[in-house]
Order: C-alpha cells, then sequence, then structure tokens
C-alpha cells in the first residue's frame, strides 16, 4: 500500500515535466514547420497543440502566424485575441492584433479599441501610442489626438511625429489622409469620421483654399449633412477668414456646437471678427483663449501682436512678431521634408519656440525626447 502511494505521489510530481516535454516537443515541431514556411502542417500542429493546452499562449500565436500566411487574417485575429490574459505574451499578441486591424483587415476603429486595451494594462506601450495618435490625427479628432498626446508625454511613450501634429494642429494636412479615410470607408460605409477627414484633407487647387471653390461646395453640402461636426466649421471658418469675408464668418459661428468654447480655432476666428469691427478689447481677450488653449498659435499671436502694436507696447509687438516668424519658418521646414526625415536640429527649434511661448511641459519633454 506504501508503494502504491509512493506511485501516486512520484507520478504527480512527475506530471509537471511531462507537460513540459510534450509543450517542448510541440513548440519544437511548430517552429520547424514554421522556419520552413510549411503554412498548412504549422496551422494543423498548432490546433492539435491548443486544444490540450489552450492555456499557453504558443501555440495560440503559431496559429495566427499559419493562417495569416495563408491570407486569413480574421482567423489570425481570433488565435491572437485567444491568448490568455495571465500570459506574458498576451500584451504583445494584442499590439500583433491591433496591426493586422489597422493593416490588411482594415478594421481601424477595433485596431483603436485594440490599442486603448493595450494601454489599460500597460500605459507605457509606445507602439500602442503611436498608433492612436496616427489614427486620431488621420481622422482629425482632435480633442482625442490631444488627449493622446498629452497621455503619451506623461509616460514618456510619445513618438516624435506627435510634436509636429502638436504645432500644425490648427492646420493639419495627414499627407496620406485622403486615401487613409477613403481606404476605412469601405469597411464603414457612411461613417462621419471618415467622410469628413477625406474631404477636408484633400489637395487644395493651385492659389490655395481661397480658391478652392469644388471643394468649398462640397464641404458645405457635407455640414448640412453633419452640421455639428466641428472640423467641417473649422475650414469654412478658415476659409472666410483667408477671404476676409465678415458675414459668412458670421454665419458659420452661428452653428458652431459643444466643443468650440475649447477649440483655440474658434476662438482666434472671433478674436479676428472683433478685430474686423474695431473692438479690441473684445479681440484682445478672444485671441488670449486661443492662446490658453493651443499656446503655439502663431496666427493668434500675430493678430495679438497688431494689437498690442497699436497699443504703444512696440517692445512686445516686436517679441510676438519673431515669433510668429520663428514659427512659419518652422512649419515651411516641416512641410518641405517628410516627418520621417527631419533632423533633429529641427525638433530642437520646436521646443525652442514651445519654450519661447510659454508652453514648458511641451518643450521640456520634447527637448527630453530628442537628447534619448
Amino acid at each position: 500500500m506504501a508503494a502504491v502511494g509512493l506511485s501516486v505521489v512520484l507520478g504527480w510530481f512527475g506530471y509537471p515535466r511531462w507537460v513540459q516535454r510534450q509543450h517542448d516537443r510541440a513548440y519544437e515541431a511548430c517552429f520547424d514547420a514554421q522556419t520552413g514556411k510549411r503554412w498548412r502542417e504549422l496551422e494543423r500542429l498548432a490546433t492539435e497543440w491548443s486544444k490540450w493546452e489552450p492555456h499557453s499562449a504558443d501555440p495560440w500565436i503559431f496559429r495566427a502566424d499559419a493562417v495569416q500566411q495563408q491570407g486569413n487574417f480574421v482567423a489570425a485575429a481570433t488565435y491572437l485575441a485567444s491568448v490568455p490574459e495571465s500570459d506574458p505574451k498576451f500584451l504583445p499578441a494584442l499590439l500583433r492584433l491591433a496591426e493586422l486591424q489597422f493593416g490588411p483587415m482594415n478594421r481601424p476603429l477595433e485596431g483603436a479599441a485594440t490599442c486603448e486595451q493595450i494601454l489599460q494594462r500597460e500605459p507605457r506601450s509606445f507602439e500602442a501610442h503611436r498608433h492612436l495618435i496616427e489614427f486620431y490625427a488621420v481622422t482629425l479628432q482632435r480633442e482625442k489626438l490631444l488627449r493622446a498626446i498629452d497621455e503619451a508625454i506623461r509616460v514618456s511613450s510619445e513618438p516624435l511625429v506627435a510634436y509636429i501634429y502638436l504645432l500644425l494642429i490648427d492646420t493639419m494636412r495627414v499627407g496620406n489622409a485622403t486615401e487613409l479615410n477613403r481606404l476605412w470607408l469601405e469597411a464603414a460605409p457612411g461613417t462621419e469620421m471618415f467622410l469628413v477627414a477625406e474631404a477636408v484633407q484633400m489637395p487644395e487647387p493651385e492659389g490655395g483654399i481661397v480658391n478652392s471653390t469644388d471643394k468649398h461646395q462640397l464641404i458645405e453640402a457635407m455640414l448640412k449633412r453633419f452640421p455639428a461636426n466641428l472640423e467641417l466649421r473649422a475650414y469654412l471658418v478658415d476659409l472666410a477668414i483667408r477671404r476676409g469675408d465678415v458675414n459668412e464668418l458670421v454665419e458659420v459661428l452661428k452653428g458652431v456646437s459643444n466643443g468650440a468654447d475649447r477649440d483655440a480655432r474658434f476662438w482666434r476666428a472671433k478674436g479676428w471678427l472683433h478685430l474686423n469691427r474695431n473692438e479690441p478689447e473684445k479681440a484682445r481677450t478672444a485671441l488670449e483663449q486661443a492662446l490658453k488653449f493651443n499656446p503655439l498659435d502663431w496666427d493668434a499671436r500675430n493678430w495679438l501682436a497688431d494689437l498690442t502694436r497699436n497699443a504703444g507696447n512696440l517692445a512686445e509687438a516686436d517679441r510676438l512678431q519673431g515669433l510668429v516668424r520663428q514659427a512659419r519658418k518652422l512649419r515651411e521646414k516641416i512641410r518641405e521634408t517628410p516627418f520621417d526625415q527631419l533632423p533633429r536640429e529641427t525638433f530642437t527649434e520646436m521646443a525652442d519656440y514651445a519654450r519661447a511661448c510659454g508652453a514648458t511641459t511641451i518643450a521640456d519633454a520634447l527637448q527630453r525626447r530628442v537628447n534619448n
């Protein structure tokens, strides 16, 4: 009886080693099939493995590799989502899932949700922050973009391109945005966010926005469909100001909805309106509000410089004008060079500009990022 009990105990303690040996054999077989690019064999081996060891990440990851290489992205996503949360490979699997959703699956809304899930577990995930920031920029989700950049900076996990988005936030046009939004519309037809971002970021004709008759008509028609959309109204606000059309600006501002009170573009527009009505104090108040919400706004600072000069403070007006010239030079450099080819010196100049504008948090974070 004692001998039986002893063999049971020895068997119990030997079981984990047996499971580990089985795991290692399955891993080696799958790795060999993967290395040899025998995708159907890998799918079969990993499927069998996942049945008897479903709580391990490895069989699910191998299954995802196998079906992804065969073009079955939906199945790959299912298998990546099956990786147990308790496994250390869970977050890398979610990141791969997000890349599939943003990429070949063409499900960007799901990709964004997956990145948010990653950040709930690991707030410092650089790739999750990067995906979200780029998605919000391409789709002109201004408030979400600013919040995402702020959160990424707070945990020192922001991509350098985030600072370009901050500098160009009021006039942002991402190079491939029209094509990407058009592609995403195929997966989600009629989605307001994609329709608006595609239209607003369409290239302007030669001569700039003031000659953009067809695009203007498209934006006007879209505004009738989405009257509360701030990006459409911001485009029309900018157009009215550039054309010097006070009456048109008044009409556009009448329909502005909730959210505009936190948007520097509309405060700046009100400042311009008050300037043209010869209401300097109201103009100053509005322009200072614009700079409160976007301290890097060179247009608001330019008009504020005019007010300051008219008030007799020439030294302060010259300082403000100097910042405007600095910002415009930076904008030219950025627009002449692809984002990923900008030299570090340009980002140092951006940090200097942000500091001179009083945006010390942005300046310090960017300098840290450049130095690293």
